[in-house]
């Protein structure tokens, strides 16, 4: 092989990886809602879920494992380069982590146009008894 074809232009490479990761985010949003309609046994699900195989599925999460396994050779190794770093970078992740899962709480919750504002608290709560029903009283 040349060295032109093994030669990867790293803005190249960081414009993927960024584009890859908010397609990966939206794909989580979009599977984690999924499997969290219940349909009831009358009406068919508003999502198209018929078009999820299991080869599918088992593909994704196979090259998610193999690119998972990688990331994590690369933070180890920029972990013993510069350990401040390193740790600061996981803890703002962390805090990055929590901060999407309250936005996609946000905006599952949000009520419509004619009902009474609520706080975040009252909407989860009102959420968890919907589909939990009288259980969860």
């Amino acid at each position: 092989m040349s060295d032109s074809l093994l030669h990867i232009d790293s803005t190249e490479l960081v414009t993927h990886l960024k584009e890859l990761t908010t397609a990966l985010t939206a794909v989580h949003g979009d599977l984690y809602w999924l499997a969290m309609q219940s349909p009831d046994a009358t009406e068919k699900p508003t999502v198209p879920a018929a078009g999820l195989t299991v080869d599918m599925l088992a593909e994704l999460k196979s090259a998610v494992d193999d690119m998972r396994l990688l990331l994590w050779q690369y933070i180890e190794t920029a972990s013993e380069v510069d350990p401040q770093r390193m740790k600061e970078g996981l803890e703002m992740q962390r805090l990055h982590h929590v901060t999407k899962f309250l936005q996609l709480l946000r905006k599952r919750l949000v009520p419509s146009a004619d009902e009474q504002p609520v706080s975040f608290i009252e909407r989860i709560n009102a959420a968890v008894k919907e589909r939990l029903g009288e259980k969860a009283a």
